[in-house]
C-alpha cells in the first residue's frame, strides 16, 4: 500500500518540522510549504491525500488558499484539516463552509489530531 501523502501548509518552520517529523514518524509520506501561494502549487503539483492548514499566514492567509483549491476542479476536493491559533468564530464559520474536515487550535492536543488524519485518510 502506498504511503498516503499529507500537506502541511504553515508558516511556522519550527512547528512544520515537528510535526513532519510525527507524520513521518506514523507512516505518512510529507511535504511542505510555508506560505499559501506555495500551498496552491504544491496541491496543483501533488494531489495531497490531506492538507493540514493554517490560517495566519502572510501572502492572503489559510483562508485565500481553502478557497483557491476549492474553486479548482482538479483540486476541490482534497481534504483540508485546520490547524491555527486564529479561534475566532467567523473564521472558522467561513473555514467549515468551504468544507474542512476539522478546525483545530493550537495548541493542540496531537494524539487528537492524529485520531482525526487516520479518520479523514481512511475513506480516501
Amino acid at each position: 500500500m502506498d504511503k498516503k501523502c499529507i500537506l502541511v501548509v504553515d508558516d511556522e518552520k519550527d512547528w512544520v518540522s515537528l510535526m513532519s517529523t510525527r507524520l513521518q514518524h506514523e507512516g505518512y509520506h510529507v511535504d511542505v510549504a510555508f506560505d499559501p501561494i506555495e500551498g496552491i502549487a504544491q496541491t496543483v503539483k501533488l494531489l495531497p491525500d490531506l492538507i493540514l492548514l493554517d490560517i495566519m499566514m502572510p501572502a492572503g492567509g489559510g483562508i485565500s488558499m481553502l478557497k483557491s483549491i476549492r474553486n479548482s476542479s482538479k483540486t476541490f476536493n482534497v481534504p483540508v484539516i485546520v490547524i491555527t491559533a486564529k479561534s475566532d468564530k467567523a473564521t472558522q464559520e467561513e473555514a467549515e463552509k468551504l468544507g474542512v474536515s476539522a478546525y483545530f487550535y493550537k495548541p493542540l492536543d496531537t494524539a487528537k489530531l492524529m485520531e482525526k488524519i487516520k479518520e479523514v485518510l481512511q475513506y480516501k
